[in-house]
C-alpha cells in the first residue's frame, strides 16, 4: 500500500450474536457478525505525478441478516475507484455515485444494512463522509485544558430524526395517508413508562429506513431511502493534530438502559463519554480497542453498582448484551 500520514486503529466485538454459527463468504470463514468494513486506498490520477492517494474507510451495520451488509461492504472497493475516475476526482460527486450504483444492486435484498463511507483526502487536507442510516462518523478535538471534546458529527438518518421522519411523512401522503404526520408514522419506544428516546416505525416496528436492502420495509415506494448525507471537513496536520476521528456502527454508542438491567443506543451519553474515555486512552497501541474496553468496564460498574446481587452483573453479560461493534480510530500520524 502507499504510504499516507494517517494511523488507522481499529477494533470488532460480536455482542450478542457470539452463539451463532461461523459464516463463509468469498471462500473466507468469519465470526457471525452483521457488523462489517474495510480500509483500501485509491490512488488518483493512477497514471499522474501529481496523484493523490485517497485513504477510504468503510462501516456497514447489517440487520435481518447478513447478506446486505457483507455484499455492500465487498463491492464498495471494487466499485469506489471507478466512481472516482468517472467524476474525475470529485471525491463528493464520486460517493453519491457510488451509493447510487450500490442501490441498484441491492434494492431487491430482503436483509439491510447501513453505511458509512469516510474517505481521508490528506493532499487537499479534506476529509469526505457519505452516511447512510446510524453508523456515524465523529471528530475529536484535544484542546488547551488537554481534554476532549465532540466538535462534529454526521447526522443519523433514523425515527427520531425530524428531517427523516419529515421524508416518510411525505412518503405517507404521497401514497394515499393525506392526514400524515410525526405522530402517525413513527412513535417513541416506553418501558416501564419511562420514554426510552428510540424511536421506531409504527408499521415495520424499524429504527431505520434509511439503508440498503430492507425490501420488506418498502410498503410505500420510497419509503427505503437509499440516498445518504454527505459532507465535506477541512482536516489540516498543521491546524489539527489533535484531532481523532471515530467511524463506527451504533454498537460503541450504547449503554444500560435507565433502570440499569438493559442495554439500549443512548448517544448523546456515550458522545460525552467517549471524550472522557480519549482523554485516557488516546495514546493507546490501538485507541478503538481500548474504547471497546472501556465501554464495557464503565457498563459493568453502573451494573453492579446498581444491581449488585444479580446474577448478570458480569462482564460475561455485558459482552454478549449489547450489539456488534465495528469501531474505526484516525488520527495524524504525527
Amino acid at each position: 500500500m502507499t504510504a499516507h500520514p494517517i494511523r488507522q486503529h481499529d477494533d470488532e466485538r460480536q455482542g450478542y450474536t457470539t452463539d451463532r454459527p461461523d459464516l463463509v463468504f468469498n471462500g473466507r470463514t468469519h465470526r457471525y457478525t452483521e457488523d462489517t468494513g474495510t480500509t483500501f486506498e485509491v490512488v488518483y490520477p493512477s497514471d499522474s505525478d501529481d496523484a493523490r492517494t485517497l485513504l477510504a474507510s468503510t462501516v456497514c451495520d447489517g440487520h435481518a441478516g447478513f447478506f446486505a451488509s457483507y455484499t455492500v461492504t465487498n463491492r464498495i472497493p471494487q466499485l469506489f475507484p471507478t466512481c472516482i475516475v468517472e467524476t474525475h476526482g470529485d471525491v463528493g460527486k464520486a460517493l453519491r455515485l457510488l451509493f447510487a450504483k450500490l442501490a441498484d444492486e441491492t434494492a431487491d435484498l430482503t436483509s439491510g444494512t447501513t453505511c458509512n463511507v469516510t474517505v481521508f483526502d490528506p493532499t487537499n487536507e479534506t476529509v469526505h463522509i457519505a452516511s447512510l442510516g446510524d453508523s456515524p462518523t465523529l471528530r475529536y478535538r484535544r484542546g488547551p485544558s488537554g481534554h476532549f471534546g465532540l466538535i462534529w458529527q454526521s447526522e443519523d438518518q433514523d425515527c427520531k430524526d425530524p428531517v427523516e421522519v419529515e421524508r416518510m411523512v411525505e412518503v405517507h401522503r404521497r401514497n394515499g395517508d393525506p392526514q400524515a404526520d410525526a405522530s402517525t408514522v413513527v412513535f417513541q419506544v416506553m418501558s416501564n413508562g419511562h420514554p426510552t428516546d428510540i424511536w421506531r416505525n409504527r408499521i415495520t416496528q424499524s429504527m431505520v429506513h434509511s439503508s440498503f436492502g430492507d425490501v420488506q420495509n418498502n410498503y410505500h415506494p420510497g419509503m427505503v431511502n437509499a440516498i445518504p448525507r454527505v459532507y465535506a471537513q477541512h482536516w489540516s496536520a498543521t491546524h489539527h493534530s489533535n484531532d481523532i476521528w471515530i467511524q463506527c456502527t451504533d454498537g460503541l454508542l450504547e449503554k444500560l438502559t435507565h433502570s440499569k438491567i438493559g442495554i439500549q443506543p443512548q448517544t448523546d451519553e456515550r458522545v460525552a463519554e467517549i471524550a472522557r474515555h480519549l482523554d485516557v486512552c488516546h495514546s493507546h497501541v490501538n485507541v478503538a480497542h481500548s474504547l471497546h474496553e472501556m465501554q464495557i468496564d464503565s457498563m459493568l460498574a453502573e451494573k453492579r453498582a446498581a444491581h449488585p446481587s444479580r446474577a448478570d452483573s458480569s462482564r460475561a453479560w455485558v459482552e454478549s448484551a449489547f450489539d456488534n461493534h465495528f469501531t474505526k480510530v484516525f488520527m495524524w500520524d504525527v
